[in-house]
């Protein structure tokens, strides 16, 4: 059985996840819905792999305490 969740890199898809979905993240954001799926995307596939560009993090962490989604942002950062 396939899945539409395999390969979708960390720590962008439980980020995306909790906030409701790329459209959901997009709205929050002002940004392209296409700009949040790059974030679940390999390298290798013109994608982020998994990182979340620093300057959408605080309102993430905002949106996060304002509608007790549990977000740190610890949570957000990649370590490689």
């Amino acid at each position: 059985m396939k899945t539409k969740y395999k390969n979708k890199k960390e720590p962008a898809f439980s980020i995306v996840k909790a906030l409701g979905g790329v459209r959901s993240t997009a709205r929050l954001l002002e940004i392209s819905p296409s700009a949040v799926s790059r974030w679940l995307s390999p390298v290798s596939k013109k994608g982020t792999g998994g990182t979340i560009p620093h300057w959408h993090w605080k309102a993430i962490l905002r949106h996060a305490a304002v509608t007790n989604i549990k977000i740190k942002i610890t949570d957000l950062t990649v370590i490689r």
